[in-house]
Protein backbone atom coordinates (compact mmCIF):
# COMPACT_ATOMS: atom_id res chain seq x y z
CA UNK A 1 0.00 0.00 0.00
CA UNK A 2 1.45 2.85 -0.95
CA UNK A 3 1.85 6.41 1.51
CA UNK A 4 1.42 9.46 -0.38
CA UNK A 5 1.31 13.19 -0.27
CA UNK A 6 -2.13 14.22 -0.42
CA UNK A 7 -2.63 16.89 1.83
CA UNK A 8 -0.02 19.87 1.56
CA UNK A 9 0.93 23.39 3.12
CA UNK A 10 -0.77 23.23 6.50
CA UNK A 11 0.76 26.09 8.24
CA UNK A 12 1.59 25.82 11.37
CA UNK A 13 2.68 29.08 14.06
CA UNK A 14 5.93 28.76 15.29
CA UNK A 15 7.42 31.24 17.68
CA UNK A 16 5.26 33.84 15.73
CA UNK A 17 6.11 32.91 12.22
CA UNK A 18 4.34 30.22 9.93
CA UNK A 19 5.81 26.94 8.57
CA UNK A 20 4.55 25.09 6.38
CA UNK A 21 3.92 21.39 7.34
CA UNK A 22 3.06 17.99 4.87
CA UNK A 23 0.35 15.87 6.18
CA UNK A 24 1.02 12.05 4.34
CA UNK A 25 -1.70 10.28 4.35
CA UNK A 26 -2.45 6.22 3.47
CA UNK A 27 -3.61 6.32 -0.52
CA UNK A 28 -5.46 4.75 -1.41
CA UNK A 29 -6.44 3.38 1.57
CA UNK A 30 -8.39 6.69 2.96
CA UNK A 31 -10.06 6.90 -0.76
CA UNK A 32 -11.80 3.57 -0.14
CA UNK A 33 -13.60 4.49 3.45
CA UNK A 34 -15.76 6.37 1.32
CA UNK A 35 -15.08 4.51 -2.07
CA UNK A 36 -15.26 0.86 -1.35
CA UNK A 37 -16.33 -0.07 -4.79
CA UNK A 38 -13.21 1.24 -6.08
CA UNK A 39 -11.21 -1.27 -4.32
CA UNK A 40 -13.19 -4.31 -5.42
CA UNK A 41 -12.00 -2.88 -9.29
CA UNK A 42 -9.08 -4.10 -8.67
CA UNK A 43 -10.57 -7.37 -8.63
CA UNK A 44 -10.50 -7.04 -12.77
CA UNK A 45 -8.49 -8.89 -14.87
CA UNK A 46 -7.00 -5.69 -16.71
CA UNK A 47 -6.34 -2.54 -14.21
CA UNK A 48 -5.38 0.35 -15.02
CA UNK A 49 -1.66 0.41 -13.96
CA UNK A 50 -1.52 4.19 -11.76
CA UNK A 51 -4.54 2.97 -10.61
CA UNK A 52 -2.94 -0.23 -9.54
CA UNK A 53 -0.30 1.15 -7.81
CA UNK A 54 -3.24 3.31 -5.81
CA UNK A 55 -1.95 6.60 -7.08
CA UNK A 56 -5.45 7.99 -7.07
CA UNK A 57 -3.96 11.37 -6.87
CA UNK A 58 -2.60 11.13 -10.33
CA UNK A 59 -5.60 11.41 -11.56
CA UNK A 60 -7.89 12.97 -8.66
CA UNK A 61 -7.83 16.34 -7.11
CA UNK A 62 -8.53 15.48 -3.11
CA UNK A 63 -10.07 18.32 -2.55
CA UNK A 64 -11.55 20.40 -5.61
CA UNK A 65 -11.87 20.92 -8.97
CA UNK A 66 -13.37 22.33 -12.35
CA UNK A 67 -13.78 19.32 -13.82
CA UNK A 68 -16.34 16.16 -13.22
CA UNK A 69 -15.08 13.62 -10.88
CA UNK A 70 -12.84 15.90 -9.52
CA UNK A 71 -10.30 15.03 -12.31
CA UNK A 72 -6.99 17.05 -12.12
CA UNK A 73 -7.84 18.67 -15.47
CA UNK A 74 -10.13 17.62 -18.30
CA UNK A 75 -10.33 14.30 -19.33
CA UNK A 76 -8.12 14.32 -22.89
CA UNK A 77 -5.57 16.39 -21.74
CA UNK A 78 -5.11 14.17 -18.70
CA UNK A 79 -5.12 10.82 -20.66
CA UNK A 80 -2.10 11.79 -23.02
CA UNK A 81 0.08 12.94 -19.99
CA UNK A 82 0.77 9.31 -19.79
CA UNK A 83 -0.76 8.33 -23.23
CA UNK A 84 1.20 10.86 -25.24
CA UNK A 85 1.26 8.19 -28.58
CA UNK A 86 -2.60 9.40 -28.41
CA UNK A 87 -1.96 12.90 -28.29
CA UNK A 88 -2.38 13.92 -31.62
CA UNK A 89 -5.20 11.49 -32.65
CA UNK A 90 -7.83 14.34 -32.61
CA UNK A 91 -5.69 15.92 -35.15
CA UNK A 92 -5.71 13.32 -37.81
CA UNK A 93 -7.29 13.81 -41.51
CA UNK A 94 -9.99 11.32 -40.08
CA UNK A 95 -10.21 10.97 -35.89
CA UNK A 96 -12.98 8.54 -34.45
CA UNK A 97 -15.57 10.54 -32.90
CA UNK A 98 -14.58 9.58 -29.34
CA UNK A 99 -11.35 11.25 -29.47
CA UNK A 100 -12.39 14.32 -31.25
CA UNK A 101 -14.44 15.01 -28.62
CA UNK A 102 -12.11 14.15 -26.15
CA UNK A 103 -14.29 11.41 -24.50
CA UNK A 104 -11.75 8.29 -23.68
CA UNK A 105 -13.89 7.15 -20.91
CA UNK A 106 -16.72 6.53 -23.59
CA UNK A 107 -14.80 3.34 -24.98
CA UNK A 108 -12.21 2.97 -22.24
CA UNK A 109 -12.86 1.97 -18.44
CA UNK A 110 -10.70 4.83 -16.24
CA UNK A 111 -10.00 2.23 -13.56
CA UNK A 112 -9.83 -1.47 -14.20
CA UNK A 113 -11.70 -3.77 -16.62
CA UNK A 114 -12.94 -7.24 -17.47
CA UNK A 115 -11.43 -6.61 -21.40
CA UNK A 116 -7.96 -5.87 -23.03
CA UNK A 117 -7.04 -2.26 -23.27
CA UNK A 118 -9.75 -1.12 -20.53
CA UNK A 119 -12.23 -1.36 -23.22
CA UNK A 120 -15.84 -1.15 -21.97
CA UNK A 121 -16.83 -4.72 -23.68
CA UNK A 122 -15.74 -7.09 -26.58
CA UNK A 123 -13.98 -5.15 -29.07
CA UNK A 124 -16.51 -5.70 -31.64
CA UNK A 125 -19.70 -5.20 -28.97
CA UNK A 126 -18.00 -1.61 -28.07
CA UNK A 127 -18.14 -0.92 -32.01
CA UNK A 128 -21.31 -1.98 -32.56
CA UNK A 129 -22.60 0.74 -29.95
CA UNK A 130 -22.14 3.30 -32.29
CA UNK A 131 -21.72 1.56 -35.69
CA UNK A 132 -25.23 -0.46 -35.30
CA UNK A 133 -24.37 -2.62 -38.35
CA UNK A 134 -21.85 -4.11 -36.90
CA UNK A 135 -24.85 -6.63 -34.95
CA UNK A 136 -25.36 -8.16 -37.44
CA UNK A 137 -22.17 -8.82 -39.41
CA UNK A 138 -21.45 -12.18 -37.21
CA UNK A 139 -24.63 -13.45 -38.45
CA UNK A 140 -24.26 -13.30 -42.21
CA UNK A 141 -23.22 -16.40 -44.31
CA UNK A 142 -19.64 -15.37 -44.92
CA UNK A 143 -18.09 -13.09 -42.57
CA UNK A 144 -14.33 -11.73 -42.80
CA UNK A 145 -12.13 -13.25 -40.39
CA UNK A 146 -11.36 -9.59 -38.40
CA UNK A 147 -14.83 -9.18 -37.63
CA UNK A 148 -15.06 -13.30 -36.65
CA UNK A 149 -12.31 -12.95 -34.28
CA UNK A 150 -14.01 -9.65 -32.94
CA UNK A 151 -11.18 -7.17 -33.90
CA UNK A 152 -11.61 -4.56 -35.59
CA UNK A 153 -8.29 -3.14 -34.92
CA UNK A 154 -6.68 -5.61 -37.37
CA UNK A 155 -7.58 -2.86 -40.06
CA UNK A 156 -8.82 0.19 -38.42
CA UNK A 157 -6.97 2.34 -36.31
CA UNK A 158 -9.44 3.13 -33.67
CA UNK A 159 -8.32 6.43 -32.43
CA UNK A 160 -6.87 8.07 -35.62
CA UNK A 161 -5.98 7.86 -39.32
CA UNK A 162 -5.38 9.79 -42.42
CA UNK A 163 -6.83 7.41 -44.48
CA UNK A 164 -11.18 7.02 -45.18
CA UNK A 165 -12.65 4.86 -42.81
CA UNK A 166 -10.02 4.62 -40.15
CA UNK A 167 -8.09 2.25 -41.96
CA UNK A 168 -4.62 1.65 -40.70
CA UNK A 169 -3.14 1.74 -44.73
CA UNK A 170 -4.85 2.03 -47.97
CA UNK A 171 -7.63 -0.36 -48.97
CA UNK A 172 -5.27 -2.63 -51.14
CA UNK A 173 -2.39 -2.37 -48.62
CA UNK A 174 -4.43 -3.42 -45.71
CA UNK A 175 -6.45 -6.52 -47.88
CA UNK A 176 -3.11 -7.45 -49.21
CA UNK A 177 -1.58 -7.85 -45.67
CA UNK A 178 -3.30 -10.89 -45.09
CA UNK A 179 -4.18 -11.97 -48.56
CA UNK A 180 -0.99 -13.08 -50.79
CA UNK A 181 -1.02 -12.16 -54.55
CA UNK A 182 0.33 -15.43 -56.01
CA UNK A 183 -0.66 -17.23 -59.42
CA UNK A 184 -4.07 -18.21 -57.88
CA UNK A 185 -4.94 -15.15 -56.91
CA UNK A 186 -4.34 -13.18 -60.18
CA UNK A 187 -6.36 -16.04 -62.14
CA UNK A 188 -9.44 -15.95 -59.82
CA UNK A 189 -9.78 -12.32 -60.91
CA UNK A 190 -8.77 -12.51 -64.51
CA UNK A 191 -5.40 -10.55 -64.62
CA UNK A 192 -2.41 -9.04 -62.74
CA UNK A 193 -3.54 -6.08 -62.92
CA UNK A 194 -6.35 -6.48 -60.08
CA UNK A 195 -3.43 -5.68 -57.70
CA UNK A 196 -3.80 -2.46 -58.01
CA UNK A 197 -7.57 -2.34 -58.10
CA UNK A 198 -9.59 -0.99 -55.18
CA UNK A 199 -10.50 -4.69 -53.23
CA UNK A 200 -13.82 -2.64 -51.63
CA UNK A 201 -15.48 -1.98 -54.89
CA UNK A 202 -16.17 -5.88 -55.77
CA UNK A 203 -15.97 -7.37 -51.54
CA UNK A 204 -17.17 -5.94 -48.64
CA UNK A 205 -14.55 -6.31 -46.29
CA UNK A 206 -16.48 -7.34 -43.27
CA UNK A 207 -19.39 -9.54 -44.21
CA UNK A 208 -21.90 -10.84 -46.78
CA UNK A 209 -24.17 -13.43 -48.43
CA UNK A 210 -22.40 -14.37 -51.33
CA UNK A 211 -18.81 -16.71 -51.38
CA UNK A 212 -15.86 -14.83 -51.47
CA UNK A 213 -17.51 -11.80 -49.21
CA UNK A 214 -18.69 -10.72 -52.97
CA UNK A 215 -21.03 -7.44 -52.22
CA UNK A 216 -24.70 -8.35 -52.75
CA UNK A 217 -25.94 -6.36 -55.94
CA UNK A 218 -23.89 -6.78 -58.88
CA UNK A 219 -23.22 -4.65 -61.95
CA UNK A 220 -24.48 -7.32 -64.80
CA UNK A 221 -20.99 -7.37 -66.98
CA UNK A 222 -19.22 -7.93 -63.24
CA UNK A 223 -22.22 -10.72 -62.64
CA UNK A 224 -21.22 -12.37 -65.72
CA UNK A 225 -17.30 -12.37 -65.72
CA UNK A 226 -17.47 -10.28 -68.61
CA UNK A 227 -14.85 -7.60 -67.77
CA UNK A 228 -14.08 -6.51 -70.94
CA UNK A 229 -17.38 -5.27 -71.71
CA UNK A 230 -16.73 -1.67 -69.71
CA UNK A 231 -12.63 -2.43 -69.79
CA UNK A 232 -10.38 -2.10 -72.60
CA UNK A 233 -7.04 -4.54 -71.56
CA UNK A 234 -7.49 -6.86 -69.11
CA UNK A 235 -3.66 -7.81 -69.89
CA UNK A 236 -2.08 -4.24 -68.20
CA UNK A 237 -0.24 -4.86 -65.58
CA UNK A 238 -0.65 -1.60 -63.68
CA UNK A 239 -4.83 -0.39 -64.20
CA UNK A 240 -7.88 -1.30 -65.53
CA UNK A 241 -8.44 1.13 -68.21
CA UNK A 242 -11.92 2.48 -69.51
CA UNK A 243 -12.78 4.76 -71.73
CA UNK A 244 -14.52 7.87 -70.83
CA UNK A 245 -16.77 6.89 -67.90
CA UNK A 246 -19.69 8.62 -68.85
CA UNK A 247 -19.94 7.65 -72.41
CA UNK A 248 -18.84 4.33 -71.33
CA UNK A 249 -22.40 4.20 -68.75
CA UNK A 250 -24.58 5.30 -71.54
CA UNK A 251 -23.76 2.68 -73.72
CA UNK A 252 -26.07 0.61 -71.56
CA UNK A 253 -27.81 3.34 -69.72
CA UNK A 254 -29.06 5.99 -72.31
CA UNK A 255 -32.84 5.02 -71.19
CA UNK A 256 -31.71 7.64 -68.12
CA UNK A 257 -33.81 11.10 -69.89
CA UNK A 258 -32.20 13.06 -66.98
CA UNK A 259 -28.72 12.96 -69.36
CA UNK A 260 -30.13 14.86 -72.02
CA UNK A 261 -33.33 17.09 -71.37
CA UNK A 262 -31.94 18.60 -67.83
CA UNK A 263 -30.62 22.23 -67.41
CA UNK A 264 -28.38 20.97 -64.64
CA UNK A 265 -26.87 17.87 -65.01
CA UNK A 266 -25.41 16.36 -61.84
CA UNK A 267 -21.68 16.41 -62.05
CA UNK A 268 -21.70 13.83 -65.49
CA UNK A 269 -19.31 16.79 -66.72
CA UNK A 270 -16.64 15.97 -63.82
CA UNK A 271 -13.90 13.28 -64.04
CA UNK A 272 -15.21 10.29 -62.93
CA UNK A 273 -19.01 11.42 -63.23
CA UNK A 274 -20.65 8.20 -62.83
CA UNK A 275 -18.55 6.44 -60.60
CA UNK A 276 -18.77 9.12 -57.76
CA UNK A 277 -22.51 7.92 -56.69
CA UNK A 278 -22.16 4.29 -58.37
CA UNK A 279 -19.74 1.60 -57.98
CA UNK A 280 -19.49 -0.24 -61.09
CA UNK A 281 -19.14 -3.48 -59.90
CA UNK A 282 -20.69 -4.75 -56.78
CA UNK A 283 -22.46 -3.13 -54.25
CA UNK A 284 -25.19 -3.78 -50.28
CA UNK A 285 -27.29 -0.54 -51.94
CA UNK A 286 -29.97 -0.41 -54.72
CA UNK A 287 -28.67 0.33 -57.52
CA UNK A 288 -25.31 0.15 -57.11
CA UNK A 289 -24.73 3.56 -54.99
CA UNK A 290 -21.51 3.23 -52.92
CA UNK A 291 -23.81 4.08 -50.11
CA UNK A 292 -27.29 4.61 -48.95
CA UNK A 293 -28.17 8.04 -50.20
CA UNK A 294 -28.20 9.98 -46.62
CA UNK A 295 -25.07 8.81 -46.15
CA UNK A 296 -23.12 9.19 -49.72
CA UNK A 297 -24.65 12.50 -50.23
CA UNK A 298 -23.25 13.75 -47.25
CA UNK A 299 -19.77 12.49 -48.51
CA UNK A 300 -20.15 16.35 -50.66
CA UNK A 301 -22.81 18.18 -49.30
CA UNK A 302 -23.37 19.80 -45.86
CA UNK A 303 -19.47 19.41 -45.33
CA UNK A 304 -18.48 22.99 -46.63
CA UNK A 305 -15.73 24.60 -44.42
CA UNK A 306 -18.01 27.82 -43.68
CA UNK A 307 -21.21 25.46 -42.26
CA UNK A 308 -21.06 26.68 -38.66
CA UNK A 309 -23.25 23.28 -37.52
CA UNK A 310 -22.27 19.70 -37.71
CA UNK A 311 -23.45 17.75 -40.97
CA UNK A 312 -26.03 15.17 -39.15
CA UNK A 313 -27.61 18.63 -38.44
CA UNK A 314 -28.21 18.99 -42.01
CA UNK A 315 -30.42 15.30 -42.67
CA UNK A 316 -33.35 16.99 -40.85
CA UNK A 317 -36.10 14.57 -42.54
CA UNK A 318 -35.35 10.88 -40.20
CA UNK A 319 -35.66 7.83 -41.72
CA UNK A 320 -36.28 9.53 -45.65
CA UNK A 321 -34.30 9.03 -48.62
CA UNK A 322 -32.39 12.30 -50.08
CA UNK A 323 -34.58 10.85 -53.42
CA UNK A 324 -37.75 11.02 -52.12
CA UNK A 325 -37.37 14.67 -52.72
CA UNK A 326 -34.35 15.28 -55.24
CA UNK A 327 -33.24 14.00 -58.75
CA UNK A 328 -29.73 12.29 -58.64
CA UNK A 329 -29.18 12.74 -62.45
CA UNK A 330 -30.74 16.01 -63.03
CA UNK A 331 -32.91 18.72 -63.46
CA UNK A 332 -34.47 21.83 -64.17
CA UNK A 333 -33.58 23.93 -60.87
CA UNK A 334 -30.57 24.07 -59.26
CA UNK A 335 -31.21 22.06 -56.08
CA UNK A 336 -32.05 18.80 -58.21
CA UNK A 337 -35.71 19.36 -56.88
CA UNK A 338 -38.56 16.65 -58.23
CA UNK A 339 -40.98 19.99 -57.86
CA UNK A 340 -39.69 23.29 -57.73
CA UNK A 341 -43.22 24.26 -56.53
CA UNK A 342 -42.67 21.93 -53.10
CA UNK A 343 -45.35 19.66 -54.38
CA UNK A 344 -43.71 16.79 -53.34
CA UNK A 345 -44.39 17.81 -49.87
CA UNK A 346 -47.77 17.61 -50.03
CA UNK A 347 -47.80 13.62 -50.07
CA UNK A 348 -46.64 13.51 -46.91
CA UNK A 349 -48.16 16.71 -45.18
CA UNK A 350 -51.74 16.87 -47.01
CA UNK A 351 -53.48 18.79 -44.56
CA UNK A 352 -50.77 21.41 -43.32
CA UNK A 353 -52.23 24.42 -45.16
CA UNK A 354 -55.64 23.27 -45.02
CA UNK A 355 -56.80 25.77 -42.09
CA UNK A 356 -53.73 28.21 -42.23
CA UNK A 357 -51.27 29.91 -44.63
CA UNK A 358 -52.81 29.38 -48.30
CA UNK A 359 -50.57 28.61 -50.83
CA UNK A 360 -50.42 27.73 -54.50
CA UNK A 361 -50.55 29.76 -58.05
CA UNK A 362 -53.16 31.91 -56.58
CA UNK A 363 -51.49 33.20 -53.72
CA UNK A 364 -48.61 35.78 -55.00
CA UNK A 365 -44.84 36.14 -52.55
CA UNK A 366 -44.43 39.86 -52.31
CA UNK A 367 -40.82 39.41 -52.47
CA UNK A 368 -40.42 37.59 -55.22
CA UNK A 369 -43.90 37.97 -57.26
CA UNK A 370 -44.08 33.87 -57.88
CA UNK A 371 -46.67 32.02 -56.27
CA UNK A 372 -46.16 31.15 -52.92
CA UNK A 373 -45.01 27.87 -52.62
CA UNK A 374 -43.90 25.56 -49.25
CA UNK A 375 -40.20 26.76 -49.99
CA UNK A 376 -41.31 29.90 -49.85
CA UNK A 377 -41.62 29.59 -45.73
CA UNK A 378 -39.65 26.10 -45.13
CA UNK A 379 -36.40 24.83 -45.49
CA UNK A 380 -35.63 21.16 -46.58
CA UNK A 381 -32.69 21.05 -44.09
CA UNK A 382 -31.03 22.31 -40.86
CA UNK A 383 -33.47 25.15 -40.63
CA UNK A 384 -33.26 27.09 -37.02
CA UNK A 385 -36.37 26.75 -35.89
CA UNK A 386 -39.65 23.77 -35.53
CA UNK A 387 -41.58 22.80 -38.82
CA UNK A 388 -38.42 23.91 -40.87
CA UNK A 389 -38.50 27.33 -40.61
CA UNK A 390 -35.02 29.46 -40.70
CA UNK A 391 -36.69 32.54 -39.19
CA UNK A 392 -38.61 32.90 -36.12
CA UNK A 393 -42.62 32.15 -37.08
CA UNK A 394 -43.67 34.78 -33.94
CA UNK A 395 -42.48 38.19 -36.01
CA UNK A 396 -39.76 37.60 -37.82
CA UNK A 397 -40.61 35.39 -40.91
CA UNK A 398 -44.12 37.28 -41.28
CA UNK A 399 -43.18 40.75 -41.76
CA UNK A 400 -40.68 39.25 -44.45
CA UNK A 401 -44.66 39.80 -46.17
CA UNK A 402 -46.53 41.07 -44.08
CA UNK A 403 -44.90 44.74 -42.99
CA UNK A 404 -48.29 46.31 -42.01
Amino acid sequence: MRVGVLVAGLLLLVGGSSVASVVEVDEPAICYVCHAEAEAELEQPVVHAVYDMGECSACHNPHASNHADLLQTEESSLCVECHADYEDAADFEVSHAPVARGDCVSCHEPHASGYRSLLRGEPLDECAFCHSQVSGWKNAQVVHAPIADGDCSTCHDVHGSDQAGLLRRDVNSTCLECHVTDDTFFASHQTRAIADADCSTCHDPHASGREGLLRTNQHAPFASGSCETCHDDLGASTDFAVTGTTDLCQRCHRGTKEFETALFRHNLEEEGSCNQCHNPHASNVDALLTAEPSVMCANCHFDEPEREKPKAAYMTHDSMNCLECHVPHGANNANYLISPDGDFCRPCHEQAHAVTHPVGPEVIDARTGEPVTCLSCHQLHGAEFDWYLPLDPARDLCIQCHRR
